[in-house]
């Protein structure tokens, strides 16, 4: 198992030194951080920061179901369990994409099974992210609005409004893009179809819902555009369920 990065928010001393106690048997390697309050983590809080976040539902101030709805604005990723000793929050967890509850006093077979879920998750978003180098934060396909290629520096253009680069090739970062929403649809250019708004046949372009246009290479247009309206249809049915019907 890889390194996690495990936040624990408890404010009873009894259960919080439990935690620690069962952390240590289980001899996963680990950074811990742990918070005494919501406010505390949420404070501290940023994406991809943590792995895998113990919760407690039950503390004063804010509740662990007021927390993590703060963090799934933030971070739609990070592995969450609720240490509770009732489900009655039962349908927040399943709103906010809550994977476990643990029953407190909590066992150790079940922190064990949650740890290594949380160890595949991070593999998992791992084969998502770009990496920028050595010293520089990587960053998530998901956020890439669209890339550029000038020179031999591609610019990676994102949600939050942010530009950052690297010196790499498209079509080298193209070969480890395993997405239907990325098409390399000019020589310097590669769109996100989820961050389209519009495709403009006169001017050859993606208009994009965060401004701006992304070039469409012409002679390859109709093809282009095909593949754009087949992915909006089958994001479309994705979310009708498969249960639509034609007339």
């Amino acid at each position: 198992m890889m390194l996690l990065n495990v936040a624990v928010c408890e404010d009873e001393e009894m259960e919080l030194k439990r935690m620690m106690e069962l952390l240590d048997r289980s001899e996963c390697e680990m950074n811990r951080f742990v918070y005494r309050n919501a406010a505390d983590l949420i404070r501290d809080f940023e994406p991809r920061k943590f792995d895998i976040i113990l919760m407690d539902i039950y503390m004063p101030q804010m509740t662990g179901v007021e927390a993590v709805e703060q963090i799934r604005e933030k971070d739609k990723d990070v592995y969450i369990a609720f240490c509770t000793t009732s489900v009655e929050h039962a349908i927040d967890g399943y709103r906010l994409n809550v994977e476990r509850y643990l029953e407190k006093p909590v066992r150790y077979e079940e922190l064990l099974e949650v740890l290594m879920r949380a160890s595949s998750r991070r593999m998992t978003v791992k084969r998502r992210c770009i990496s920028m180098g050595k010293n520089a934060e990587s960053v998530m396909f998901e956020d890439v609005v669209f890339m550029e290629q000038k020179n031999h520096t591609v610019y990676f253009h994102l949600s939050n409004g942010e530009t950052v680069h690297k010196t790499d090739s498209l079509d080298a970062i193209m070969k480890t893009v395993d997405a239907a929403n990325f098409c390399h649809c000019h020589k310097s250019y590669v769109v996100n179809f989820d961050y389209v708004e519009s495709v403009e046949p006169e001017l050859f372009v993606f208009k994009m819902r965060q401004g701006g246009n992304v070039q469409i290479k012409q002679r390859d247009f109709p093809k282009i555009r095909d593949r754009f309206n087949e992915y909006m249809f089958s994001q479309l049915r994705r979310e009708m369920g498969g249960n639509e019907s034609y007339d």
